[in-house]
């Protein structure tokens, strides 16, 4: 298959099949029993099953060298899909002395989220809607703790501080 002669030349089954057996009575050997056209088809059997073997050996050669250039990226980019996005503060208002936080992420846990104030008064949220992602709390006076916690043990904590905001009524 990979080395094959240019010229082939070609000679009668019968011609090679004498010629076998002149040899032999020449050299004082015995007669050879089998005949030219079967020696002839065991040698191309043989090859082939040679030539199988050797493309089947090159093929898992290179798939074994190039599997850790295939694999390592794949394991890279599930993490990535399959990572879920960190919870992150994007917006935070002040309305009709309701202070309303919009977050973004996966996993945060709004139900659970609280305030608490410097003297430890815990303060539950007025309101959570948690498909856009709001919770709101109501505006106080004086500096606070807020609490949102995410699932895997991680807390987002917030320092209230209602020095120099805008939006608030008065």
């Amino acid at each position: 298959m990979f080395f094959h002669k240019k010229n082939r030349y070609e000679l009668d089954m019968n011609t090679a099949n004498n010629a076998l057996q002149n040899i032999l009575s020449t050299c004082n050997q015995p007669v050879n029993t089998i005949p030219f056209d079967k020696l002839v088809l065991r040698k191309k059997i043989n090859a082939a099953s040679y030539n199988r073997l050797i493309v089947a050996t090159t093929v898992i050669f290179v798939l074994t060298f190039l599997s850790p250039l295939i694999i390592v990226p794949l394991s890279e980019f599930n993490g990535k899909v399959f990572a879920p996005a960190p919870a992150e503060l994007t917006l935070d208002y002040v309305e009709n002395n309701v202070l309303s936080l919009k977050f973004t992420g996966d996993n945060i846990l709004y139900d659970e989220a609280f305030m608490e104030t410097l003297s430890g008064e815990i303060i539950e949220p007025l309101s959570v809607d948690s498909a856009r992602g709001v919770i709101s709390f109501p505006f106080l006076t004086e500096e606070a703790n807020i609490y949102v916690p995410v699932s895997g043990g991680e807390t987002i904590h917030l320092l209230f501080t209602p020095d120099n905001v805008t939006g608030m009524t008065q």
